[in-house]
């Protein structure tokens, strides 16, 4: 009765040994996929928010247009609530350098 008992406990040992492993194995990947995707919302928060700070040479909500400056507080909002708290400084930098890039280079 010990040794089924001790066996039973050995397998079950090795069963959550195996099982952290595999998902430890999986999670990696929904996590990537989890940050490319982050980062293409954060393009797009980028690109559309540099549209609209270009349309004026200084940033006052006060004197903007409503709708204008409505949409520019929301990027705003999505931009530091998903991004700035969720990507590097670097990767936060590129996506700015990019949407910049692409806005004068006509894409």
């Amino acid at each position: 009765m010990k040794s089924i008992l001790s066996i039973a406990i050995i397998v079950a040992i090795a069963f959550a040994i195996l099982g952290s492993f595999a998902f430890q194995f999986f999670l990696p990947i929904d996590n990537v996929s989890q940050k490319i995707a982050l980062e293409e919302k954060c393009e797009k928060i980028a690109i559309e928010g540099f549209q609209i700070q270009v349309k004026y040479s200084e940033i006052n909500f006060e004197t903007m247009p409503k709708e204008d400056a409505d949409s520019l507080r929301y990027l705003d909002e999505l931009w530091i609530r998903d991004c700035v708290s969720n990507l590097s400084g670097e990767k936060i930098f590129e996506i700015a350098k990019k949407a910049e890039q692409d806005y004068y280079s006509g894409e």
